[in-house]
């Protein structure tokens, strides 16, 4: 498998319970609350650096409540409205302790209803939703909101892009994340997921639906990205596609004909910045190296490092390429010698 010469691919993870933004910033609280009744507050812990759902534009969630070993709100949406968290009918607090499970966005996906919370939940997301959770045990009467902390429950992954080499123009099409799960098994934890407790955390399992995903899509010339020295973060404003099941990644393989393993792939285009000359791909690259029906070639990048082995959720994961002198280019060098003269 051909690689590139003076990349860099950095993995930066951040945490995943940092301390909460705070609620009272939300404005949650009701200017007259009615007496007795079960009133919200909502907290995201603090994001990873890309999500776009913060505790400041989180806009609904989805709630259920049980007590005394039975369900008490089942399915119930709550929506931000003027600043206040309101939901319908109105529910009063019961005389016995109440555990209240949340999730955000609404999701069509039904999670397995117990006795005294919420089990587990198939998920199959595919980039685009980030998805929330937040659990409150043993709640009591009183009139001051529940206050929700919610914990993202995918990993956010990025690829920036950039090229440093003044004397090629790396023009991108395409970037595409491979081989990763799309769907997996999601159970709540059944503990308070407050800032306080950052190893509350749901459980992933079963990953599974693997498939290829595109993160970036240029869909005419106009589209297309010329890379520069600085980074470009081509995740956001394309397809927006970012969070990923966490999940153990494989390792980039190339077995002769096809690809194997977890990795990155960028369809790009090199030119000859001083003359325009496309310089690669040309009639010479390898099949392997060719995106089928296009003008692009195809250069892959391995997602594992020696300490990264897996995408753990609430985690940032920022790839960080770097198209100076690829492999895949074959330039034109000299060798000199001079013949001696020869005697006459």
């Amino acid at each position: 498998m051909k690689t590139l010469k003076n990349t860099i691919m950095t993995a930066i993870a951040a945490g995943l319970a940092m301390t909460a933004y705070s609620c009272s910033e939300e404005k949650s609280v009701q200017d007259e609350p009615e007496s007795g009744a079960i009133r919200f507050g909502a907290a995201i812990s603090r994001p990873t650096r890309t999500a776009p759902t913060t505790t400041s534009t989180i806009k609904n969630f989805t709630v259920y409540a049980f007590t005394d070993g039975k369900p008490y709100m089942e399915n119930v949406k709550v929506t931000r409205s003027n600043g206040t968290w309101t939901y319908s009918p109105t529910m009063y607090w019961p005389t016995t302790p109440v555990n209240f499970f949340a999730f955000s966005p609404d999701i069509t996906n039904s999670p397995n209803v117990g006795d005294a919370g919420l089990g587990e939940m198939s998920f199959t997301n595919h980039g685009n939703i980030d998805l929330l959770y937040a659990v409150n045990m043993n709640e009591t009467a009183r009139e001051s909101p529940v206050n929700l902390n919610f914990r993202h429950a995918l990993a956010n992954v990025r690829v920036m892009l950039s090229s440093g080499n003044s004397a090629i123009k790396v023009k991108v099409g395409h970037v595409k994340l491979c081989n990763v799960s799309l769907r997996g098994t999601f159970e709540f934890p059944q503990a308070t997921t407050s800032a306080s407790a950052p190893d509350n955390q749901g459980k992933w399992s079963d990953p599974g639906l693997v498939s290829d995903i595109l993160t970036f899509y240029a869909m005419d010339e106009s589209e297309s990205v010329v890379l520069t020295g600085t980074p470009a973060d081509l995740t956001e404003n394309n397809l927006n596609i970012a969070y990923m099941i966490p999940q153990a990644l494989t390792a980039l393989n190339y077995d002769g004909s096809k690809y194997t393993g977890t990795a990155i792939q960028v369809d790009c285009e090199i030119f000859d910045a001083a003359s325009g000359a496309k310089i690669w791909p040309t009639s010479a690259t390898p099949q392997n190296q060719l995106v089928p029906e296009s003008s692009y070639g195809r250069l892959m990048y391995p997602v594992t490092t020696a300490t990264l082995q897996d995408w753990k959720q609430g985690y940032s994961y920022v790839y960080n390429i770097v198209i100076d002198n690829p492999a895949v280019l074959h330039p034109i060098n000299f060798g000199v010698t001079v013949d001696e003269y020869k005697d006459f």
